[in-house]
């Protein structure tokens, strides 16, 4: 009884600072407000109106889905690359670490702001090289076009958070003991051989820690997009946040929105559940 008595204040703070919002965010879920009036009680009806009928929010879960999954196939690859690279460096990786975590550090702001500039026609970096070498379609503004904005935003965030997945990385490589290179080497085993059957597997607990913070990270994505496009052009960079906050501060719809947001942490919880269940498991498994 004594240790509840210590406890209680740190429930009591959790109650005030996350149950009272999402309580009174839920009720507000379940109203259809207009500008700064509560509106009237509809029930489900905003969940209904979102999963049914609205048209741009199954666009921007698909988009959602689909960054997510870009961005853990291009950062988990780079960022182990990354690693490899740098841990083959004998002397002075400090330099190396510092180099490619720097992006990491830097406001949002800034990132997207230089890449916006990068992808701009005419006058970016990016596609005035393009134009030199003939490439007609990427010299045109990456992010303008429905068919390349998802992937040029990809590509920004993947370069600013690459670093943090390679610092991951190179601490599970210098984990794994070098007994067991030395006997695979004896046995014959290639440099592939060797990162198939031995360092990729010892490799899964930091690829799922990687895995679930860049999930996390790119379900509920907001300010690269924001920046960037704005959920443009005709809602192809449109995301469940980018949606959600059009929604609540555009068109004054913060009962809708509330169901937006409710919807996503779902989806969040359903995804790093999943990922528990499977990688997490065999991530458990491996001892290096």
């Amino acid at each position: 009884m004594r240790n509840l008595v210590w406890v209680l204040p740190v429930f009591a703070l959790l109650a005030g600072v996350l149950g009272y919002p999402l309580a009174s965010g839920f009720l507000l879920s379940l109203r259809r407000t207009n500008g700064s009036t509560p509106g009237d009680f509809v029930g489900l009806d905003n969940y209904f109106e979102a999963l049914l009928r609205d048209e741009v929010f199954h666009q921007a879960v698909r988009n959602t889905v689909a960054f997510t999954a870009l961005a853990i196939v291009l950062q988990t690859g780079v960022g182990l690359l990354l690693a490899i690279l740098i841990s083959e460096v004998r002397r002075g990786r400090l330099p190396y670490r510092m180099v490619f975590f720097a992006p990491v550090v830097l406001s949002t702001v800034a990132v997207g702001s230089v890449w916006k500039w990068i992808y701009a026609p005419y006058f970016g970096p990016l596609t005035n090289v393009a134009a030199a070498l003939g490439l007609t379609e990427v010299s045109a503004s990456l992010l303008a076009s429905q068919a390349t904005a998802l992937w040029a935003i990809v590509g920004a965030f993947a370069w600013r958070w690459a670093g943090f997945t390679a610092v991951i990385y190179l601490a599970g490589l210098q984990s794994i003991r070098g007994e067991y290179y030395e006997a695979a080497t004896l046995e014959g085993a290639g440099g592939v051989r060797r990162f198939v059957h031995i360092t990729w597997p010892l490799l899964l607990p930091y690829t799922y820690t990687a895995v679930l913070l860049t999930t996390i990270g790119t379900l509920r994505i907001f300010d690269m997009m924001w920046i960037m496009t704005q959920g443009g052009p005709s809602h192809a960079t449109e995301t469940v946040a980018t949606y959600l906050f059009t929604t609540a501060f555009s068109f004054q719809r913060a009962g809708y929105a509330q169901a937006l947001a409710f919807m996503l942490l779902a989806l969040v919880g359903l995804v790093t559940l999943l990922l528990a269940v499977t990688l997490r498991k065999r991530a458990d498994s491996v001892s290096p």
